[in-house]
């Protein structure tokens, strides 16, 4: 088990790993008032950001490096989109 750190907030989580070791997740931010999902490569984690809301979580990642997860959209926690792809 390795401590990954935070995205600057009080608490971290990981939810999917794949092969080549890249973890997915969501980490609160600074003033935990609200968490973005999250990719580690090599120790480092990345902000995934959201889609225009205020939370993220990403809660998996293939072999080709593409998350699965949820984003808040502005309309709110209600109108989550699903599926984001990145590499």
């Amino acid at each position: 088990m390795a401590d990954l750190g935070t995205l600057g907030g009080s608490t971290s989580w990981g939810y999917g790993v794949n092969a080549a070791g890249r973890l997915v997740g969501s980490s609160y931010l600074a003033g935990d008032t609200a968490f973005h999902a999250y990719v580690s490569d090599g120790g480092k984690m990345k902000d995934l950001g959201t889609l225009g809301g205020t939370n993220s979580i990403a809660f998996g990642i293939n072999a080709s490096g593409q998350i699965s997860g949820d984003a808040d959209t502005p309309a709110g926690p209600s109108t989550r989109s699903s599926a984001t792809a990145r590499r």
